[in-house]
């Protein structure tokens, strides 16, 4: 299925989404009412940004792409801060106080490692990509000038 995706937007309401949680850490909200849901949104999130990705990287004829691998790459980056924050925190909710959680703070951040890895690698080979316009189409709008 070859649909469109509005980057903009998905890493928009993504980058709400960090900033929320990160709020949640911040003011210390109540873990028996929180603690669940926060890891549920950043497995969410985890899982959004590996679509996003797949569908970045697939997607070789997006116009705007190099400055979407870029929007990726610092929403994934405040991702990782967000899960170190989580991991190492001392608040009410932070896997310091819930061992359980130490491992599965790990595995999100091992696949946030292996995105940016991704995005990193993609940047790099999508530089030798074809240009938009050729350099025969380039010369022919330049001749009256």
């Amino acid at each position: 299925m070859n649909k469109h995706i509005n980057f903009e937007d998905n890493i928009f309401v993504l980058d709400a989404r960090i900033r929320m949680i990160h709020d949640t850490l911040t003011i210390e909200a109540d873990p028996g009412l929180f603690l669940e849901k926060t890891l549920d949104d950043l497995e969410f999130i985890s899982g959004v940004l590996d679509v996003l990705l797949a569908n970045l990287v697939e997607n070789v004829k997006l116009i705007e792409r190099a400055g979407e691998f870029n929007n990726l790459s610092d929403l994934e980056w405040q991702f990782d801060q967000l899960l170190t924050r989580f991991y190492n925190g001392q608040g009410g909710i932070s896997a310091a106080r819930y061992p359980d959680i130490r491992e599965k703070i790990l595995l999100l951040k091992g696949k946030s490692a292996a995105r940016r890895k991704t995005i990193d690698d993609s940047r790099v080979s999508g530089e030798e990509a074809e240009p938009v316009v050729s350099s025969d189409e380039l010369s022919e709008l330049l001749k009256g000038l």
